[in-house]
Order: structure tokens, then C-alpha cells, then sequence
């Protein structure tokens, strides 16, 4: 892996700091958080003006084909300042979605919305019971009728689903092996959605179809290639993911060191006291493996399914852990408080959790990664 930044990447570093340092404060967080969808739509406009809903578009499509490399960087500066954005589950998931479907001009057409601003698309695919990681399990069933599908089942927990204008539901086709990848307007008739906001201030939905219709043009992927081309999204989305956790501990350690230099007991600084300065080293430790393990699954992003699922889910186990470390520890240094929602540390700390449990937690990936080695 080449270590320098290319002329993209410095150029996105540089809007990053410059676009997301204006709002990276808890007010800020606290007003998304009430608001309608828990993130800003004007912002959401800015990031297609700065070209960052465009990064991984195809240039045929008005995009500017960046790796996922790019796609890295951008979400640790995302994950620094705690956007609430659905930059994953549009730019990231669907769009590599998207890129697979059938039909080639619709799926540049979709794809250029996507890098205009225009478009935002969230996956419908966990359902009650089933694994998070096993993604041949659903029981929405896509029947066919006439020139078109019927699709009728339930979906829980549709990451960025409220603000969505298009979601990507899976089903599995009557008569045919494996699932289909369907695109479904948001507000299909038979279609019905309870959205809530989970601890950090993101959104979820979770979806309800009863014989909603369907022309075959929603097909995006059929039965044979929906398995394959969902599980290497919903990795994609991972490495974004963790790649925002890692922006979140690095911002927090720093937001830490700040406090541990400034808040004084018995006359000096608490950052002087050696249990203090071991708990500031562990979590400086424990940034820095996760972002190791982070680049360790971006390496592997391109494999074939068995060693890249394998090196993913080890990465997932060592910043889930890391994340844990450095948001509790955190807590811990702020005397507790630091839990409230007046301090800028308690926010990264549910915002680190949310991240652990999307796309299969600690303990799954643990039996996965432990499956690749042991069988």
C-alpha cells in the first residue's frame, strides 16, 4: 500500500478540514440530532459541490473513480468531526451496488444523481433473527407478475432509511437460487416505514412491504449475483465505517489530551498523575492499531470473498475493541461527566457504539474470523 496522499486525496483532506471544522461542536451536534432527518441538507449539498458524493462515481457517470483508499481518507476526517450524514450507505454501499446492476445506463444515470447531490439511497436487507453476516437469509419474497414483481416482507434497522429516496431491498425470486437486489421508491404504495433515531443521532427505519408493485426495470441484480455483489457492499461499507471510528478516537484521544493538560487537582494537572498518563497511553495504543487494521482490510478490499472477509472481520475486531477502549477511557478520564450530553467526549462515545454493532458486531465477526482459521 502506497502511504502518499495523491493530488485527490490532498485536496480532500484539505475541503475536509476547511468545510467540517465549521461545524464540529456540540451544539452543532445537539441541533442535527433534533432535527427532522439528524443531519443537514445544505451540508449534504456541499458535499456534492466539494465533488465527495462523487469519489467513487465512475467518470462515465460524472464522477471522479476514486479507490476505496479515498473513500478511506475522507471518512476519517468524516468520522472526526461526527457527521451524521448518510455518506456510507449512498456513496459507498450503493454506489458499488449500482455499478453491478444489469442495466448499465440506468445505473450511470442513478449513479450520477448520486454524485449530484440529488439522490440518497439506504440498504433494506437485516431482518428479524437473521445474522447480519449470512446475507442469503430473508424471508421477503419478490413473486413475478406480469412485467413486473410483487414484493411482500419485513426489514428492520434500514440504516439512513428516513432521509433515503430509493432503498435497496433484498428478496429472494420465486423459482430462481439466491436474492435479487431490488430498488424501491420510498414511498411505494404498500410500502410503510417507523423511523427512529438511534444514540448518536443517526437514523434507521424499519420497513414494511405488503404487495408492493414492481416494474422488471427494478430488478437491479438478479438471484445469481445478488448474494455475491451484497456481501462485497456491505464490506465496502464496513471499511468506511471503520474508517469513521478511527477519526472518531483519534479526535477524542486529542480531545482528552486537551482536557487532562487543563483540569487541575491538588494544584497540578490531572495529566501529570501516572494512572492518568496510563490510561492516555493505552487509548493512544489503541488509535494506532486500529488504524493499522484499518489499511490491514483496505489491502485485502479487492480479494477474493474468503481472505477478504477473513482480514475485514479481524479489522472490525481490533477497532471495535480500540473503540470501546478510547470512548470509555475517555469517559473515565472526564471524571464520568464526560457521559452528559454538554461534553464533546460523550458524543464520539455513542457514536463508537453505534459503529461496533452496524454490519455484525463484535462477537460476529469474532465467530467469523475464528471460522476462517479454524473451519
Amino acid at each position: 500500500m502506497d502511504f502518499a496522499k495523491s493530488d485527490i486525496q490532498a485536496m480532500l483532506l484539505d475541503s475536509a478540514d476547511r468545510l467540517l471544522s465549521e461545524n464540529a461542536d456540540v451544539e452543532y451536534w445537539r441541533h442535527q440530532r433534533s432535527s427532522a432527518l439528524g443531519f443537514d441538507e445544505a451540508r449534504w449539498a456541499q458535499f456534492a459541490e466539494l465533488g465527495w458524493l462523487a469519489l467513487p462515481v465512475p467518470e462515465a457517470a460524472g464522477g471522479l473513480d476514486g479507490t476505496m483508499e479515498d473513500i478511506a481518507l475522507l471518512n476519517i476526517a468524516l468520522g472526526k468531526a461526527l457527521a451524521t450524514e448518510p455518506y456510507v450507505s449512498t456513496v459507498v454501499l450503493a454506489d458499488h451496488v449500482f455499478k453491478q446492476a444489469a442495466d448499465e445506463a440506468r445505473a450511470l444515470e442513478l449513479l450520477g444523481e448520486i454524485a449530484g447531490g440529488t439522490l440518497r439511497v439506504a440498504l433494506a436487507h437485516q431482518e428479524n433473527g437473521a445474522h447480519p453476516l449470512d446475507v442469503e437469509v430473508t424471508g421477503t419474497q419478490a413473486r413475478p407478475s406480469g412485467d413486473g414483481y410483487i414484493l411482500s416482507g419485513a426489514k428492520i434497522m434500514a440504516l439512513d432509511a428516513p432521509g433515503a429516496g430509493q432503498l435497496i431491498v433484498s428478496a429472494r425470486i420465486e423459482g430462481e437460487e439466491g436474492i435479487g437486489l431490488f430498488l424501491v421508491p420510498a414511498d411505494a404504495s404498500g410500502l410503510s416505514a417507523r423511523s427512529y433515531a438511534l444514540i448518536d443521532g443517526t437514523r434507521a427505519s424499519d420497513i414494511v412491504l405488503a404487495d408492493v408493485k414492481l416494474p422488471s426495470a427494478a430488478l437491479l441484480i438478479g438471484g445469481n449475483r445478488g448474494s455475491a455483489v451484497l456481501r462485497e457492499a456491505i464490506d465496502r461499507a464496513s471499511i468506511a465505517l471503520m474508517a469513521q471510528a478511527v477519526g472518531a478516537m483519534e479526535a477524542a484521544n486529542k480531545i482528552c489530551g486537551a482536557y487532562v493538560q487543563e483540569r487541575k487537582q491538588f494544584g497540578a494537572a490531572i495529566g501529570s498523575f501516572q494512572a492518568i498518563q496510563h490510561i492516555m497511553a493505552d487509548n493512544f495504543v489503541a488509535a494506532h492499531q486500529a488504524r493499522s487494521m484499518l489499511y490491514h482490510a483496505l489491502a485485502n478490499a479487492d480479494q477474493d470473498e474468503a481472505r477478504r472477509s477473513a482480514a475485514l472481520s479481524a479489522a472490525r475486531l481490533v477497532v471495535g475493541e480500540a473503540g470501546q477502549t478510547v470512548s470509555r477511557n475517555g469517559i473515565q478520564v472526564h471524571g464520568g461527566y464526560g457521559l452528559t450530553d454538554e461534553y464533546a467526549i460523550g458524543h464520539y462515545f455513542r457514536r463508537l457504539m453505534c459503529i461496533e454493532k452496524q454490519y455484525g458486531d463484535l462477537i460476529q465477526h469474532g465467530e467469523r474470523f475464528g471460522n476462517s482459521i479454524f473451519g
